[in-house]
């Protein structure tokens, strides 16, 4: 067809649409010369503002749990030295009244919740002398100071967002407990605050202006920008492409369950972990050789480790991705993460080096998306819903780089930041990982209604011998136990039947069995080490059935739990092990020196 004919076929083409569709092409095509709409304040009334379209569904699951911690996300800060009560207290005031969002409740206007700001709000701090009593228990009251501060619930119509308790535990040490809705947080936002209250600190003890980074705008700006943006055809996009690439990804359990998964229990617990500094170093090395990024190595690590227990090549990991893609909101404090899905596709018998590769490619494949709000991307995947579980993820990996995050000099004082466990678990397993100099450590923060503490201490063992074999044999094929479980049953069921093929849809009776066979297909089970009895093969029994259920009371071919010796590390350390590593790391001045004291020693 020439030009000129083309040109014709399109202007009749044009002349057949209806007002109504040529006013909205008309429309498309400006906002396509426009571009995306540019990130500048909001005109009109200041005093509300939508909520951001991650911060919304954040706040609809806390509405659905009222009363809970379940989205209370905590940060903690060490004072080592001296410290000054009421410029921190100050301090605290400058920050909130930088940011519009620390000063904001929800309110429901009709069926739809926004931000209203309270301009005359403060800092929200309480302070306790807990430097009486006999030495011995300090750490006991730290550690019940934390606990309290965490969980106390938020009422987000309401409360103060930010609420930061201080304890003085004498002796120039001081917990610090900062607590906020993780609708109106993340880790990153909590360095950022955390950045301009000890600037503003040490400003008002040296009797200086505090040297903050200018906002061109303010989160409700934000909030209102990226709902425009999500309504554009660049939001389409978006939508399209994660419709694509999650369509047909498989649903099946990838952890080992301990119990069923029908339990809106969201109670959790943390093990922790330290990998040895010559295998840290072995493992960094081997990512930069492979041109990885050491959060790629982790994820294809962890990516193993889910390999081995459920034996798919098809497997789906939650890593979280700030959305701080435009300059204007880069200091902003607020809930600027998503949760990205990676997919992760694996050739059969796959090695170490594949998995970084299919990591990197499922990396590569999302990284134009990657700012696209989890809603979004459950909405155009559309998975089945349940009221049991998270939404499409039920495992994430979080790697933090800490170099230029974690301790402070203030004058009289060093600060470094220290964990403050929640007590509860979102996710049906969170693997986090932090790096910071030699220092690799991290946990698994597990929902304790579908795992026992034996399950997760193995599974951490195991996941530092992972990391091991990736730098030291990256060539070595990987065995998973579950799929070589899997393909144990497969032979016996066609040993017993007598049959060259089986797929896991064929039923027993269909397939020639009887109660003999039955009897014969028991046999051959128990002899391979599975716990298995006529009773468990009825006619309408397919292959697949059965391996679930043999599996589901345990796999004789599963690795066990390492001893000590075989594990590049320690599994299962205090939280206080953890923080007396981190202090040394990260430079703050020498406490006492504890052994790994491991957690279940801890009353």
């Amino acid at each position: 067809m020439t030009a000129a004919a083309d040109k014709a076929a399109l202007t009749a083409r044009l002349a057949g649409l209806t007002p109504q569709q040529r006013a909205a092409l008309a429309a498309r095509l400006s906002r396509k010369r426009q571009g995306p709409p540019p990130l500048v304040p909001r005109t009109g009334p200041r005093d509300t503002a939508p909520l951001g379209m991650d911060q919304e569904r954040l706040w609809i699951l806390d509405q659905l749990y009222p009363g809970t911690v379940t989205y209370t996300l905590g940060f903690g800060l060490r004072f080592v030295g001296e410290f000054h009560r009421d410029a921190f207290d100050e301090a605290a005031s400058t920050v909130v009244r930088r940011h519009e969002l620390l000063r904001s409740t929800v309110e429901v206007d009709g069926a739809q919740p926004r931000l209203r700001l309270h301009p005359d709000r403060g800092a929200d701090l309480t302070f306790a002398d807990l430097s009486g009593g006999p030495a011995e228990e300090k750490e006991l009251r730290r550690r019940e100071f934390v606990r309290q501060q965490v969980r106390r619930p938020f009422d987000l119509s309401r409360d103060p967002v930010l609420r930061i308790g201080v304890a003085d535990l004498g002796g120039g040490d001081h917990q610090i407990v900062q607590t906020m809705p993780h609708s109106f947080t993340d880790q990153w936002s909590y360095v950022r605050l955390n950045r301009e209250l000890l600037e503003a600190y040490q400003a008002l003890l040296e009797g200086r202006e505090p040297q903050f980074p200018f906002l061109p705008v303010q989160f409700g700006d934000y909030a209102q920008w990226q709902r425009a943006y999500f309504e554009t055809e660049y939001g389409e996009r978006h939508r399209a492409f994660w419709s694509d690439y999650l369509a047909d990804v498989p649903d099946v359990p990838l952890l080992p369950y301990d119990h069923p998964v029908e339990t809106e229990d969201r109670l959790g617990r943390q093990h922790n972990f330290v990998l040895d500094k010559g295998t840290a170093a072995a493992f960094i090395s081997r990512a930069k050789a492979a041109r990885s990024t050491v959060a790629n190595a982790m994820a294809a690590a962890y990516a193993a480790l889910l390999y081995e227990e459920s034996g798919e090549r098809d497997i789906l990991i939650g890593v979280p991705s700030v959305t701080r893609g435009q300059a204007a909101v880069q200091d902003l404090v607020g809930f600027l993460l998503t949760n990205v899905p990676l997919r992760i596709r694996l050739p059969k018998n796959p090695t170490p080096n594949d998995f970084l590769t299919a990591t990197q490619a499922a990396g590569a494949a999302v990284a134009a998306h990657h700012e696209t709000p989890f809603g979004e991307i459950v909405r155009a995947a559309a998975p089945e819903r349940t009221a049991h579980g998270y939404p499409l993820l039920r495992t994430m990996l979080v790697h933090l780089d800490l170099a230029e995050t974690v301790s402070y000099e203030v004058p009289g004082a060093t600060v470094y930041a220290n964990a403050v466990p929640e007590g509860i678990s979102s996710m049906d397993v969170t693997v986090a990982w932090w790096h910071l100099g030699d220092l690799v450590y991290g946990r698994f923060e597990y929902r304790t209604a579908l795992f026992e503490p034996e399950t997760v201490d193995r599974l951490a063992r195991r996941l530092l011998q992972l990391v091991e074999l990736f730098a030291t044999s990256p060539d070595t094929p990987l065995v998973s136990p579950a799929a070589r479980a899997r393909d144990t049953v497969a032979t016996a069921w066609r040993e017993a039947l007598d049959r060259d093929t089986a797929g896991p849809d064929d039923a027993f009776a269909a397939s020639g069995g009887t109660p003999l066979l039955s009897a014969r297909l028991a046999r051959l089970l128990r002899g391979a080490g599975f716990d298995a009895g006529p009773r468990d093969i009825a006619p309408g029994t397919t292959l697949a059935e059965l391996t679930t259920r043999l599996l589901a009371r345990g796999n004789p071919l599963r690795l066990g739990t390492p001893p000590d010796t075989a594990v590049p590390g320690l599994v299962g350390v205090s939280e206080d092990y953890l923080e007396r590593l981190f202090a040394d790391a990260s430079g703050a001045p020498a406490r006492d020196v504890l052994p790994p004291t491991r957690q279940e020693d801890i009353p």
